[in-house]
């Protein structure tokens, strides 16, 4: 932000996206010219930079709609600025970390120290941590990699765990630096920016997303969290539950609609006995009702079987109760371990773990990447919410064609040789 070319493009960038908060990295700005540039770039924006913790440049310049969000800043050091983002007009907060990560392992070990003590803080509420770090988490994350990861990488990694965070779905650039926009020859690209959520902030903004955009003139991609309004619900396609597979009644269900005759190719009849089983399978996986429910509800009814007959140990009637129940609450409990077995996708997990805190997490991460927030078309032009299923439907029609009248094949028998 050093040059009036750089200003001007982040006071674009703001406008266009309509951005409510911006983070400025490297700015190469001296502490005597941070007023100014801020001033054309921000307007009647509030900012705050981190230029008393890095003299010769200032790293970090953060501004904001102080009409809109409220800024209270809690930390900040060379490489993080930490502060606690609230709205205005809701009562929605979240804690945030602006980070541009130091060159050197030596230094980054002192941010992933940092962050780890952020998160003690963050306990139970929703964080963002955004900006550069400097290195990289996957091999397929640098153009000029190698076969192994490396110390770096795996320190980092070390970090993103413990604190328990990980990568918002996001959509544009997967590489995100370029060592020269101006070298033709220079092709080395790796993926250094990054937006990080934990799971608080997943659940509260469930429809949070990222993109990463064109370099423009700057060696970094720009990158824009955007937090959209909830979808209404569509109608699910039918999927099997594999835990159905266990329970009474499934194979008598298979075997008497697989023995029904239907008449048609072999294809056509599998397909439709396949088609005639899901009303049996979705009729007993009702049966079974909400499983994680079903087990805390089985499992309150133990405890408080189990605490009568701790009252009065003679009883029969009581111990064979308590029996049955157990029994019952083990069933219900493997149910829903088979049924986030599926949900995860996780298979190297040991049969008797059952950190079922850990598959919600998992979950819900898997279900956000999964979610497309914006389409281009053939023109560039970008759709978003909504209108992302219309481009989609238009695309295939243009694509495939739409139906046209057609002539019998009987009549077309004279032009037939």
């Amino acid at each position: 932000m050093c040059t009036e070319g750089k200003q001007d493009e982040v006071k674009n960038l703001i406008k266009d996206e309509r951005l409510c908060i911006c983070a400025v990295l490297e700015t190469h700005l001296k502490a005597h010219n941070i007023d100014k540039a801020c001033k054309y770039v921000f307007r009647r924006w509030h900012w705050r930079s981190n230029i008393r913790n890095s003299p010769n440049s200032c790293r970090i310049i953060l501004g904001w709609n102080n009409d809109i969000i409220k800024v209270t800043p809690i930390h900040e050091d060379k490489q993080v600025m930490f502060c606690l983002f609230e709205l205005r007009d809701k009562p929605v907060s979240w804690f945030g970390s602006c980070v541009y990560a130091s060159n050197n392992g030596r230094g980054r070990r002192k941010l992933w120290r940092e962050l780890e003590i952020q998160s003690n803080i963050t306990k139970n509420r929703p964080w963002i941590i955004f900006g550069d770090f400097t290195v990289t988490r996957r091999l397929n994350e640098h153009t000029a990699g190698g076969s192994f990861l490396t110390d770096e990488m795996h320190e980092f990694n070390d970090c993103v765990n413990k604190i328990e965070v990980d990568d918002i779905g996001s959509s544009g650039f997967h590489y995100t630096w370029t060592r020269s926009l101006k070298n033709p020859n220079c092709g080395i690209l790796k993926k250094l920016d990054r937006i990080l959520i934990n799971e608080e902030f997943l659940t509260q903004f469930p429809q949070a997303y990222g993109r990463f955009l064109l370099y423009v003139i700057s060696d970094h991609s720009p990158a824009v969290l955007g937090i959209t309004k909830s979808q209404d619900a569509q109608k699910k396609s039918f999927r099997f539950m594999n835990y159905i597979a266990y329970k009474d009644g499934f194979r008598e269900l298979v075997n008497e609609e697989w023995s029904k005759n239907i008449h048609g190719y072999a294809m056509f009849r599998v397909v439709k006995k396949l088609e005639n089983l899901k009303k049996g399978l979705k009729s007993l996986n009702w049966k079974n009702g909400n499983l994680h429910e079903k087990v805390e509800a089985l499992k309150a009814d133990l405890k408080e079987i189990q605490k009568k007959v701790d009252d009065d140990p003679y009883e029969g009637a009581l111990r064979k109760k308590a029996t049955e129940v157990l029994e019952e609450y083990e069933n219900a409990k493997m149910d829903e371990l088979r049924l986030l077995y599926q949900k995860a996708k996780i298979d190297w997990l040991i049969d008797g773990d059952k950190n079922t805190k850990y598959f919600h997490s998992i979950l819900k991460s898997r279900k956000h990447k999964s979610r497309v927030e914006s389409i281009c078309d053939e023109n560039g032009n970008r759709y978003f919410d909504e209108q992302v299923a219309e481009q989609c439907v238009r695309h295939f029609q243009q694509f495939l064609g739409v139906a046209d009248n057609t002539r019998p094949v009987e009549e077309l028998g004279k032009y037939i040789f």
